[in-house]
């Protein structure tokens, strides 16, 4: 019986020393206008922006831990495809189309084709769009998750 507390208090501590697995913090872009670039994700996605003491640099806030670093000093568009992108998820889908139309912002399906949604795999609604500097977006909404 003496020996079953031991070996308890032994796998304890071996867990304890295990380090933890790494986690993202934070994902940097560069940016032509900052400011643009801060107002677009705060506008068209609800993002909220964490104040920095750094002046070429703003900070949007992802959730769950992880930010999005906005950094000065790009001066071109990225040149990229649908398949390198930033996925994020909102509440409601509808709200980030019909103010990316206000703004007359393309968005598009996977494939493509303009002001087309498409269902993921598992039923959730995506849009892709591109951010002021052409950065790729996924957009996800659970609302439309399909009831079969």
């Amino acid at each position: 019986m003496i020996l079953y507390p031991v070996l308890l208090t032994l796998a304890a501590a071996q867990q304890t020393e295990v380090a933890a697995p790494a986690q993202a913090e934070h994902v940097a872009i560069q940016a032509t206008d900052i400011d643009r670039s801060a107002a677009f994700y705060h506008e068209a996605f609800g993002l909220r922006i964490i104040p920095t003491p750094l002046k070429n640099r703003r900070w949007l806030d992802l959730g769950n831990g992880l930010a999005l670093h906005i950094l000065d000093g790009r001066v071109a568009p990225k040149p990229s495809n649908r398949n390198e992108h930033l996925a994020l998820h909102v509440n409601d889908l509808a709200t980030v189309t019909a103010w990316l139309d206000r703004h007359k912002l393309v968005w598009t399906d996977l494939a493509g084709t303009p002001s087309t949604m498409q269902n993921r795999f598992d039923g959730v609604r995506q849009i892709y769009v591109q951010d002021p500097d052409g950065y790729w977006l996924e957009i996800g909404d659970s609302r439309g998750v399909r009831t079969q």
